[in-house]
């Protein structure tokens, strides 16, 4: 859309903003007919069922955090938080349509096979750095489905984070992000994986992004690395990339309603969830970063690498937009659309 056009990005002449839409074949003819069958026929009526479903699931949710709540020990209750959680949150996933996840360990060198599994060495542990894109709320529940980590929001500014719910990062793809997040709140990123690791809370995510695009490219990353302070020796990183393909309606999501948004996803007969993991032995390493290379070897530039393999891995292009430019827009779309948006208060 021309009134969009501030945020189209000059170098690739993409969008990364605005909801997908389907390709022109799949709007013509035959595609047309069955996709309006589906739109205004059966889908609402598979999306109701599907709703009422998930309010289940949510009252289940809400059942098994206040059990948790109840338990002393906090081995035990972070056990149970995160068994429920991984639990509950594949069972959201296959509510809505996720039946099977394609979700694949690949070698980006040559001759090298592409396994389905990850091997021991790609093990995710308490105190991990899970690296990945960020294109829609169903990235989190997939994330909490199979690793049950520990989500944060970062300070644009200072690079440093705080963590948050699962529920606030569910719902954090509506939100506009914080330009800075409170000084008393903001931590180096290494603070929150040492706790992590020394408290079993599992891996910490980072969405070098910070913020959600509509998948066809990647916005440009925080160098979340840069500081020392974010450097944590003991964490590996492991890197993601998310891709939601589609037919006629994406379950990408950038801007608009979440609920409607939901709604579109849940009117589907089946959805699409592509997954590919970087095989551990090709992901950079914080140990050979500057602060910790050993004398005489080349030290890496993490965000660059970390940079270098999900571009790659994803397949996806590099805009020049930032998650700042995501502020904008959002601001500017919700009042074009007349429904109104509140400014965070930092």
């Amino acid at each position: 859309m021309e009134k969009y056009s501030k945020w189209r990005d000059s170098g690739t002449g993409i969008q990364p903003f605005l909801q997908p839409v389907p390709a022109r074949t799949q709007q013509l003819g035959l595609w047309s007919a069955i996709n309006a069958v589906k739109s205004y026929i059966l889908g609402p009526l598979v999306a109701v069922v599907r709703f009422a479903a998930l309010g289940a699931t949510a009252v289940l949710a809400s059942a098994t955090t206040t059990i948790g709540a109840l338990l002393v020990v906090p081995s035990i209750r972070r056990g149970w938080t995160r068994c429920t959680q991984s639990v509950l949150a594949r069972l959201a996933l296959f509510i809505v349509g996720f039946y099977s996840i394609d979700a694949k360990t690949i070698s980006l060198q040559k001759g090298r096979r592409t396994s389905a599994k990850q091997g021991k060495n790609g093990a995710v542990k308490s105190g991990d750095i899970i690296i990945a894109n960020h294109a829609s709320y169903i990235d989190i529940l997939y994330l909490v489905a199979k690793y049950g980590p520990v989500f944060i929001e970062i300070d644009n500014a200072s690079t440093y984070a705080r963590p948050i719910s699962v529920w606030a990062a569910l719902t954090s793809a509506a939100r506009q992000t914080p330009a800075l997040l409170p000084a008393k709140e903001a931590r180096p990123l290494r603070e929150i994986t040492e706790t992590a690791r020394r408290n079993c809370l599992g891996p910490v995510v980072v969405f070098p992004e910070n913020a959600t695009s509509n998948g066809r490219a990647l916005l440009q990353f925080l160098p979340m690395f840069e500081d020392a302070a974010n450097l944590d020796e003991k964490s590996d990183l492991h890197i993601l990339a998310f891709k939601y393909p589609f037919q006629s309606f994406s379950p990408a999501y950038s801007v608009g309603s979440q609920l409607g948004h939901l709604f579109g996803v849940c009117c589907q007969v089946y959805n699409s969830l592509v997954v590919r993991i970087l095989e551990q032995d090709e992901t950079p390493s914080v140990r050979d970063s500057a602060v910790f290379c050993d004398a005489g070897n080349e030290p890496v530039d993490l965000d660059e690498a970390v940079k270098e393999k999900l571009l790659q891995l994803s397949r996806l292009r590099m805009t020049k937009l930032t998650a700042m430019d995501k502020r904008d827009f959002l601001a500017f779309y919700y009042k074009r659309t007349k429904k109104g948006y509140t400014q965070p208060s930092i």
